[in-house]
Order: C-alpha cells, then structure tokens, then sequence
C-alpha cells in the first residue's frame, strides 16, 4: 500500500512539474490573440514589447494605444498611450484565492507612473489590477481594483474600486463596487456615495462581438449623490437591459431611470421613474452595421468618406430595419410630491409606409405623419391645482395662496374639462391622447398638428 501511495504522490507531483511546459505556449498564443484582437477594434494598436518566460510563469510588456481621431478628427495630438504588464503563473497548482487548480493566473498591472505627478496613492499598488484565473474546464474568475486616490490640494478623495466576475461558455457576469467620491472646489463640492454596478450577459463571447442582440442587464446604482449643500439626491439607478426573440430574430433595447429621493432648496420629490423601451429591431441589420463599421475604421480614422459609407449603407438596408415596425414606448413615466403624484405612459409604431430615405428620416414631419402614438396621463387634483397655481401665480406677480390666483387656476382648469381636454374621475384629473396620419386626438377632440 505505501508504495502504491508513493508511485501516486510521484506521478502527481510529476504533472504538477511538467504541466506547465505544456500549458505555457498555450497561455503565450492567447496573449498573442488578446493583443490581435485589440488591434481588430477600431483605434487601437496593442504590440507585445517584451516577453520573460520561467518554467512556472511568464512576463510579457505589452504597449497599448488609442487615436483619439477615431471619435473625433479634429482632436490633435489626440493618441493616448498605456504600458500593462501581464504576469502569469502556470498551472495546475495555482493556490489562488479564486481557486487552487486551474491552467493559468495572470496580473494585468496598469503602474501609472505617469499619473503619479497629478495623483498620490499606496507607492507598492499599481494604478489598476486585474487578475484572470483560468479554472481546468475552461471558466475565467477575475477580480480587479483600483487603490484609493488622492491629489496634493485635497480637492479630490477616491475611496477605492473592487470587481469580481466570471466568463463561462454561456455568459458573463462582473459586480463592482465604490465606497465613495468627493470632489471639493470652490464653489460647488460633489460628493457620491455607495456606487455599484452588475452586468449580466447571457451570451458567448462570440455572439457578444458580432454586435447583434442578446439576453442582457446591466444594473448602475448610486445610493446617494450630494451636489453642494442645498441638492441631494438618493437612490438612483440606472437599468439597462437588451434581448433577442430567437423566432423573430427581433430585439428589444430597455433603459430605466429611478430616482428614489430628491431635494434641492425647497423642491422635493420621490419615486420618479423613467422606463423606455425600443422593440421590434432586426438583430441581422445590427450584426451587418458593425461589420462595415469595422471595416471601414479599421482601414482609416474616422473621416466625411467614413461616414458617407455608413450613410450608404443605413439607406440601402432601411427596409430590413423598419420591415417589423420598430416601436418605442415608455412604460412607466412617474413620481411623487408632496401634493400628489402623476403617471404617464407612451406607445408608438410606425404606420404603414414605403420604405423612406435617410433625409426623410431627419425630419419631424416624417415621424408626425407616419408614426402611431398613443398616450395616457393621469394626476393627483391636487398636484395639477398647485402646479397650475404656481404657473398663474407667475403671471399675474402674485402669491401662488392668493384668491385671485385660485380662482384664475380653477377657470382654466374647469375650461379644459368643458372642451373634452381632461376628465375628472374621483380625486385624479386624466387625459388620452392620440395621433396618427399628422392628426392630434384628446378624447374626442381633433386638431392638426402642422
């Protein structure tokens, strides 16, 4: 039995030896196809400088660049450089704290010395760090963080930034975090506290950069934002989602807004909410977009002739864009104050219509006369009487609680009631509106809208 121990313990730490002969040129090509396909994005150069190879690990200096005039052709002198370092350890013995088997871990290390002479932070801690741990059946874990940040005036304190995420074969998933962000001037200090993020992409890699739609969230939040002393603003979010009917292959886009609480001065405001959603969109006319995209910026920075192609290009496949009538609609439009509260909500569709030209596309009448819309508000009477009054109040130089302003704001609302424009139901004043064919409908009112 001891020695059956032996030969097992010998043949495990044999491959533990050996393994990483094997594993090390496998871990060099993806470092080369990493830097390949840096170079594939448009703008950016990214050159492995220098390569250290040991039996168990391995150093490569690899120098990235961006051209600024990708974006923007006028910038000058517009190339923004950074030297990362990669630092790898082989497996399969890792004893990582993201895990103790796997094929590879490696460092990616932003130093920022350079920055150094604008920001002061741990003199051991590179300015960023990621870690990339490859598990044995092919999972990445990474981790990454960037130190707490200050300057020499004090005007500028950065609490500290940690992620961790996972990219498997069927998604990603990362969460961040950051304590807090204080900006001090003169004038007007900024203070956010209790941000985090969380992305959630149900797709591989490769489905990811074809450009197309996928299952998709991405989650921001900040839990409360401080703008000099008299504005705070609490529980904001920003939601932002994507997804693919693989029947249809149509997507849909989402985007949300939420607002938890408000003050500034006087004002205050809670729950207000924005939720917008474009649906109906051909996930093959996105996948064809990007191709030519890349094409063209990869050849040249971004010039007239760049978009001119891209111009082409949206006005020779317009028909497959609108061929399922996109729609954009707003679900949730509300909030609260302290009078009362409001709610709206919008749906539109295209009409039926020829397939238009990119001018067309530009011009408001175009979307008067081939878009269906349809809308539907309501809010507290209470709200619209103090709104309303405060909009009077302004008009006549008097006193929002002054009789004559009440009486004002009750004529004009009362004359809205009488011509069909609003409805009175229980304690909430509501209204309906309709367009079509450059036709505006409230209720059973009809009026041009050009």
């Amino acid at each position: 039995m001891k020695k059956i121990l032996a030969v097992l313990v010998f043949a495990l730490v044999a491959a533990c030896l050996v393994a990483p002969k094997f594993i090390a040129p496998k871990h060099q090509a993806k470092v080369v196809e990493l830097v390949s396909n840096i170079n594939k994005a448009p703008g950016y150069h990214a050159a492995i400088v220098t390569t250290h190879s040991a039996w168990f690990g391995s150093e490569n200096k690899v120098q990235v660049s961006f051209d600024t005039t990708h974006i923007d052709p006028t910038i000058q002198g517009g190339k923004i450089e950074a030297e990362l370092i990669v630092d790898t350890h082989f497996g399969p013995l890792l004893f990582s704290k993201q895990g103790v088997f796997g094929w590879f871990e490696s460092t990616i290390r932003l130093d920022g010395e350079k920055q150094r002479a604008i920001l002061l932070w741990d003199e051991n801690q590179p300015l960023y760090a990621l870690s990339v741990l490859s598990d044995v059946t092919g999972n990445i874990y990474l981790t990454d963080n960037i130190p707490a940040l200050s300057n020499a005036a004090n005007t500028f304190q950065f609490s500290g930034y940690t992620g961790q995420g996972d990219i498997t074969k069927t998604g990603i998933n990362y969460q961040g975090v950051l304590d807090q962000l204080d900006i001090v001037d003169g004038y007007t200090p900024v203070k956010a506290s209790g941000f985090s993020l969380s992305i959630e992409l149900d797709a591989d890699l490769a489905t990811i950069m074809k450009g197309g739609f996928y299952d998709s969230t991405t989650d921001l939040s900040l839990e409360q934002l401080d703008i000099g002393t008299d504005a705070t603003f609490s529980g904001l979010n920003m939601e932002m989602g994507s997804s693919l009917d693989k029947d249809t292959q149509l997507g849909s886009i989402g985007l949300a807004y939420l607002i938890k609480d408000v003050v500034y001065g006087d004002f205050q405001a809670s729950d207000l909410t924005l939720v917008t959603e474009l649906n109906k969109l051909s996930n093959q006319f996105f996948i064809d977009y990007k191709n030519v995209s890349d094409t063209l910026l990869n050849d040249a920075p971004v010039s007239d002739d760049t978009y001119a192609a891209l111009f082409d290009f949206m006005q020779e496949h317009l028909d497959e864009l609108l061929a399922a009538k996109p729609e954009f609609n707003i679900t949730d439009f509300s909030g609260s104050f302290p009078n009362g509260r409001f709610k709206a909500t919008l749906t539109s569709t295209l009409a039926d219509i020829d397939t238009p030209t990119m001018e067309e596309l530009s011009t408001p009448e175009f979307w008067l006369y081939n878009m269906i819309v349809n809308t539907n508000i309501e809010a507290d009477q209470a709200l619209v009487h103090s709104l309303a009054e405060q909009f009077v109040a302004s008009k006549m130089y008097a006193p929002a609680d002054a009789p004559e302003v009440k009486m004002q704001t009750q004529m004009i609302i009362d004359g809205l009631i009488q011509q069909g424009l609003i409805t009175s139901e229980e304690d909430q004043y509501k209204s309906e509106i309709h367009i079509e064919d450059g036709q505006g409908k409230i209720y059973n009112t009809e009026f041009p809208l050009m």
